[in-house]
């Protein structure tokens, strides 16, 4: 079955902003991006006649749209694929662009990949490793016992279409090895699940791209950040889903009233919200946000790279918490950097993602303030654009070139988040 790529063919000018580019760090006070079939044809001083669509954007912001790469999203639908998926489409709504689940069930995560890509779903563009290589004896897994094993298994992920297998705390370095050497030999990238420092290091010797989840030690030493960032790992550390104390999501749940948040209460079912009411107020310096946020940051000046990676802990909002802690210690054109360029070249995309360079996917954000100043100011989004395609960032109604509406929200439910109405009443109209 072959399908075209939903693709605009014409063109599309957003003039008058500041542009981030994250190229070389190049910040554009006021300039212009035109987008000619999906991709980016000029940056800065560009003439805009003959342009099909001219979007005045002036006095805001445009930077590249992020890359979630731990982004568990497929796991309510399995056998069937909504079209309109709360799942996928509030990671499009609050920016980013482009997700990879390192660990989902194929015959959700492929299927949702290709409806996307083909415009029959909207989202942002879906990548994962499928069911990761790992040990456990439970259904789905998968104990490499040779290397013949574990080039069956790579093969196999890669024909649904991995670009980066997840190789899962295989027990031994020797079945480790095997699934890196399958992986060589085929030309794709391995991440691995986390574990101890010792065990990161062998990971990083024996060639994975990079590894996923929090570091167990804080503060990481120069010998250690030195080591990763010389062998040009890739750090994801999760902190939503993982921190030395309390996760980091439960910092967001105390220090915001998320559920508050009238964006997410039109994206996410009253279910998901629900449970961000029960918050434990702790002190601040209880939370390790900074100091592991730090740990990245060696590891990044030392030569290797971070990652954006949410864990699938809160879809929309979620990705803004990741980048508002790595900007803790890494500055706010830093924390930028790594939730787009990184990520970027975790995937092996870089030529076609991650930054506003001509020839690049325009894929793009367009922010009412300046996150060089205010990092949360990320979060105000005006537009979204995936491949040269323009939507309203908060209703996900496509601007250009096919101007149309998102559809309703099937899931929502207003009255649920209304202090009068109880949640059997709701059940009950339903």
């Amino acid at each position: 079955l072959t399908l075209p790529r939903a693709l605009p063919t014409g063109t599309i000018a957003l003039a008058g902003a500041r542009i981030v580019t994250l190229e070389n760090r190049q910040v554009i006070p006021s300039g212009t991006v035109v987008v000619r079939a999906g991709r980016i044809s000029c940056v800065g001083e560009c003439s805009t006649r003959g342009v099909d669509r001219v979007v005045n954007v002036a006095g805001k912001t445009i930077i590249p749209g992020w890359i979630d790469m731990h982004s568990h999203q497929h796991k309510y639908h399995l056998g069937m694929n909504p079209p309109r998926d709360f799942e996928v489409a509030p990671y499009l709504a609050y920016g980013v662009t482009t997700t990879h689940d390192p660990f989902g069930v194929m015959e959700a995560a492929f299927p949702t990949g290709e409806l996307i890509e083909a415009g029959e779903v909207i989202g942002p563009r879906s990548f994962s490793s499928g069911e990761a290589i790992w040990h456990a004896r439970t259904a789905g897994s998968t104990e490499i016992t040779s290397r013949e094993v574990a080039l069956h298994e790579v093969k196999r992920r890669m024909a649904w279409g991995s670009l980066l297998i997840k190789q899962y705390l295989q027990p031994t370095r020797m079945q480790r090895q095997w699934v890196l050497d399958a992986a060589r030999e085929l030309g794709v990238r391995t991440t691995a699940e986390g574990g101890p420092l010792n065990l990161r290091l062998a990971q990083a010797m024996d060639g994975h791209t990079g590894f996923e989840h929090t570091l167990n030690a804080a503060p990481l030493y120069k010998d250690y950040a030195t080591f990763m960032g010389q062998a040009r790992m890739v750090y994801s550390p999760t902190p939503l889903a993982s921190l030395q104390g309390p996760w980091g999501e439960e910092y967001w749940w105390q220090e915001t009233r998320v559920w508050d948040d009238l964006k997410l209460q039109a994206w996410i079912p009253w279910r998901e919200m629900i449970h961000l009411r029960r918050i434990t107020s702790r002190p601040e310096t209880d939370y390790a946000n900074g100091i592991l946020a730090q740990g990245l940051v060696d590891i990044i000046a030392a030569g290797g790279y971070g990652a954006l990676g949410t864990h699938g802990q809160q879809p929309g909002i979620g990705p803004h918490w990741d980048t508002w802690t790595n900007a803790m210690a890494a500055g706010n054109l830093g924390a930028l950097e790594i939730a787009s360029l990184h990520g970027a070249i975790f995937l092996g995309l870089e030529d076609d993602l991650g930054s506003i360079t001509v020839g690049k996917l325009a894929d793009l954000m367009v922010l009412s303030g300046n996150p060089l100043d205010n990092i949360r100011a990320t979060a105000d989004l005006a537009y979204v654009m995936k491949a040269g395609t323009l939507y309203d960032a908060n209703s996900l109604d496509e601007i250009w070139p096919n101007p149309r509406k998102y559809g309703n929200k099937y899931w929502i439910v207003p009255e649920m988040y209304t202090k009068d109405v109880k949640p059997v009443d709701i059940w009950d109209r339903r």
